[in-house]
């Protein structure tokens, strides 16, 4: 690690220096700043076409490891993009961890201009469509530096900024980033959700007009579910298949969230419009919750039986469920589950067409949803669909 460090320090060469950057995403993730802090050292790189973005795809998982080295990272660098796009990372956690991209501004008050504009620009980019936001500590000691800038797009930036961690932005200016189809999928996701949690005036048309976006309508079914009507549980309905398969677990959630909702559901379900495999344990359960007697009469007719696990089985799922994190899950061998599957499962179930057939066919089962797999594998028993219930 050190020579690749010292190479990436002194070597002439550009291309030398593109394929260190190309390695940083091959390295442990703690072991990437230090290579970064050397690449991002030279200045001369700061047009090229790849470096600057190759080191940012190697800095992408540091961002959620160890921030604060980000900010660090950014203040030193010298290829403006790379500024920008660290800055834009550390500014969409303003809410969750604000303390590195305050930090980052500290050290921005006394840089020069360009170096500021691009700090600026990447927070304006990680917080459009946010209406407002915590006032970092050191905004002030910036913003006071450059109300004098004879940048005049600069002192725009920063009045703009400060709008936002003043007063807020006004909702007409974020429901337009909402609903342009050109803007970042992020941004437009965290501006709806500031309609939502703002209660805008015309919240219920806005959602339903965005309902058949994939990606984004997810955020539109948990606004349109501050709704108590009827009606608008029938249009998420009708809306299931616009939802990208990956997506449709957080629409079912919106639906078992209000008795009317659900019925909505169970009914689509009875119809064949909704795949009753998609509905998983945790849904049926969050049904059962409402403690509506006709919803569960429902459920149980078309879906099947919940039976409550017992206490150390259910703890054993939380236990797994804390030790399958999203980092964990990224690092499984599919190839080596494909085997632990033909060997343990399959002698009773289907999975494409192969297999057994004495339990349920799996293949259209919700197994892109942690809580359906723990309780399936932990605790078959819990459910009984309607398929494999003893009439």
């Amino acid at each position: 690690m050190k020579e690749l460090v010292r190479v990436a320090k002194t070597d002439a060469s550009g291309l030398v220096r593109l394929a260190l950057a190309s390695t940083l995403q091959r390295l442990p993730v703690s072991q990437r700043a230090d290579l970064a802090a050397a690449l991002l050292a030279h200045q001369e790189d700061a047009n090229d076409h790849n470096l600057p973005l190759l080191i940012w795809y190697g800095l992408i998982p540091v961002a959620d490891a160890d921030p604060a080295v980000l900010a660090t990272l950014a203040a030193n660098a010298e290829l403006p993009m790379t500024r920008k796009l660290i800055t834009r990372r550390l500014a969409e956690d303003i809410d969750k961890n604000p303390a590195p991209l305050n930090r980052l501004l500290q050290l921005t008050a006394a840089r020069p201009e360009a170096f500021q504009s691009d700090v600026l620009d990447g927070m304006a980019e990680g917080l459009t469509g946010w209406r407002k936001a915590a006032k970092p500590a050191a905004w002030d000691l910036l913003a006071k530096t450059l109300e004098n800038s004879s940048n005049a797009g600069l002192r725009a930036r920063v009045r703009d900024l400060s709008v936002l961690f003043g007063d807020g932005r006004a909702l007409e200016a974020v429901k337009k980033v909402a609903l342009d189809q050109a803007a970042d999928l992020s941004a437009r996701k965290a501006a709806l959700q500031a309609l939502i949690e703002n209660h805008a005036p015309d919240l219920r048309t806005l959602c339903e007009q965005l309902l058949g976006e994939q990606f984004l309508n997810p955020v539109a079914a948990r606004g349109l579910a501050t709704f108590d009507d009827p009606a608008v549980g029938i249009k998420l309905v009708k809306a299931y298949r616009q939802f990208h398969p990956t997506e449709r677990g957080q629409l079912l959630s919106a639906l078992v969230s209000r008795p009317t909702f659900a019925q909505a559901l169970l009914d689509a379900v009875a119809e064949g419009k909704i795949p009753r495999a998609d509905i998983s344990a945790f849904h049926a359960r969050q049904i059962r919750n409402l403690a509506d007697m006709k919803l569960n009469r429902k459920l149980a007719e078309v879906w099947g039986e919940l039976r409550d696990s017992p206490a150390e089985k259910q703890q054993l799922i939380a236990n797994w469920k804390a030790q399958l994190t999203p980092a964990a899950l990224a690092r499984a061998d599919r190839n080596q589950g494909r085997l632990t599957f033909n060997t343990a499962c399959a002698s009773c179930h289907t999975l494409y067409g192969e297999g057994g057939k004495v339990g349920p066919d799996l293949t259209g089962g919700g197994r892109n949803n942690l809580d359906y797999l723990l309780q399936n594998i932990v605790d078959p028993n819990a459910v009984v669909t309607a398929d494999f219930r003893m009439s």
